[in-house]
This record gives C-alpha cells, structure tokens and sequence, in this order.
C-alpha cells in the first residue's frame, strides 16, 4: 500500500490503482519506506559463530567434544601405582532445515508498476523476499522453534539462570553491585575459567544505568554515569585492563522466567557457540506462469547452540 495524503495534511493509505495525481502536483521519485528493528543476529553472534562451511546437502551439524581424565600420583616406590590417563569422545548434533520464500508476480501489475512508479516491481520483490527470510532467521535464532527442534537463544536448556534483585526502586550502587555479582558468579562457578567480558541487558534496564553514579563522597566527590562507572570497576576490567562491553537486546525485555525482564552474561568469543548457516539466501530463476511469474528463494540453517554452558549465564529479576 501507498501513503497519500487528504486536503486537510493528514495521511492516509490508498492502494496504487487508487492513487490519482494532479497535473498540478510534483511528485518526488522514490519511496518513504516503513521503517522496521533492526535485524540483529549477526550483531549479537560473533561473526565466527555462524558456519558456513557446510554442505548444504547436510541434515544435521555434528561437531564432536573430549574431555580427558585422570591424573598423576605418588607411586611410593611401587611401579603398580602408575595411574592411566584417557579421554571421553562423545558428540553433539544440531538439526538444520531447508527454508524458502516466494511471491507471485503478474505482467499487469509489472506494467502498472513501472508506469505508476518507474521502478521496477521484480526488483522491489526480491528485496522484500530477502527481507522476509531474515525476519525469519531473527526470530527462529532467538526464539527457536519446537516444531523443528530449534532451540532459541534467549533461553537455551543448558544455560544455568542467576535469580537477581529486581532493579525498580534501587539506585546505582546496587545496580553496579549485581552487574559485578552476576560477574563473579560465573567466574567461581567455571572454577575462574570463564571471566565474562560482555552484558546484554534490556533497553529500559540500560537507560538506568545512565544516571548519576558519585564517586567519593561530599566535595570531593565526582559523578559520573553508572555506565561508565560499571564498565572500567569491575572484575572482568580489574583482571584485564579492558573496558566491560555492556549492550542493548530489545528482545530482552520481558524474556524471563514469568515474563520478568532478563539479563545475559558471558564471555563473548566465537568459539563458545555455534549456528550452522550451510546456505545463505539465494534467489533462484523466475518460474514463467500464464501471464506473470513465480519467484522463489531458499536458504537453510540450523539451531543455535552453546558449546561451552558455562561461559554464560541468564539473569532474571531485573
């Protein structure tokens, strides 16, 4: 639909064969798009995450895990007292599934098209096809999809949750207490492993941290953003001189166990997860119809997946 507007200046919504021009108006070229979010998959995902290297003839992706055990002793002498080392080999496997978009193009509505709006309509379908397989990818990765077996990122089952104080009616020094707790929870839990060096966190939650935080205190005292406090005292800043990476996920809100608010922590290096992409979008070769033509367009990927559960950890409560 087309965006016309009334005598009056108010806007109002007008198919193309309804939208009459005056020879006395100028009509400017091109089109004021309805704007949408941003697709953000690729932002959150490390770029090295997201495998391409697979045959896209692949059902599933199976990467394999070892782990090894034992250890060495005091044999006392005794040769029989040798300890033996050895591995555990096991394997994970992900599901992949085809996807496809389409749009069913006619020759009167191309030539109407390129009459009304000297644009060309074939083109216009294939940018909005492209568009529609990202949405699809945005929310299969963050939301998952049990049909196929998808788990979503938001909520992945082998992700421990770090129950948290709710932030509403706290102020700042007990906003950089819990980012600082959640911190160090996952540090002791991983036996200091894991350090985490980045915080997802709601758009409302991080416009909080925004306000006054003081360091010192009567005139010597200096205020600065809780933000900005947070990101250089903390302790993933304390053990590696580098500023904490704290970021905004709008999917975050209500994201919770019960639909409370949820945070997300962990240490954001590629090789701790993985979502198979064995075939981005490609647009196959228009199918001719009595006057007019299919179009289609496939890609295929699969669930995401965390390699390494302890390196991050949901917060709930917020």
């Amino acid at each position: 639909m087309g965006y016309g507007f009334t005598s009056g200046g108010s806007p109002t919504t007008v198919g193309a064969s309804e939208l009459i021009i005056s020879v006395y108006d100028q009509v400017e070229a091109g089109f004021y798009d309805v704007e949408y979010p941003d697709i953000l998959f690729r932002e959150v995902l490390p770029a090295e995450s997201i495998k391409t290297d697979i045959n896209p003839g692949a059902l599933n992706y199976v990467y394999r895990s070892r782990d090894f055990k034992g250890k060495g002793q005091f044999i006392q002498g005794n040769p029989r007292n040798i300890p033996r080392v050895g591995q555990v080999v096991g394997q994970v496997t992900i599901p992949m599934q085809d996807a496809a978009v389409g749009a069913t193009l006619s020759d009167a509505e191309a030539r109407n098209y390129q009459y009304g709006y000297q644009s060309s309509l074939a083109q216009d379908y294939g940018e909005i096809m492209r568009r529609a397989a990202d949405y699809h990818v945005e929310r299969t990765f963050f939301f998952g999809d049990t049909g196929v077996g998808f788990i979503p990122f938001l909520d992945h089952s082998s992700v421990s949750k770090i129950p948290t104080t709710a932030w509403a009616g706290l102020g700042p020094n007990d906003w950089v207490k819990a980012i600082n707790s959640w911190i160090t929870t996952i540090w002791t839990n991983s036996k200091t492993k894991y350090l985490p060096d980045t915080v997802y966190l709601p758009p409302t939650k991080f416009s909080m941290l925004t306000q006054g935080y003081v360091i010192g205190t009567g005139s010597v005292g200096v205020a600065v953003s809780a933000l900005e406090y947070i990101r250089n005292n903390n302790i993933y800043t304390a053990q590696t001189g580098k500023p904490l990476n704290i970021k905004v996920l709008r999917y975050l809100e209500g994201a919770g166990v019960a639909g409370v608010d949820r945070a997300i922590v962990g240490v954001w290096d590629g090789k701790n997860f993985v979502l198979p992409f064995p075939m981005p979008y490609q647009l196959a070769q228009p199918v001719p119809i009595p006057l007019g033509v299919e179009m289609f367009a496939e890609y295929k990927f699969g669930s995401f997946n965390v390699r390494h559960p302890l390196s991050m950890a949901y917060v709930d409560g917020l």
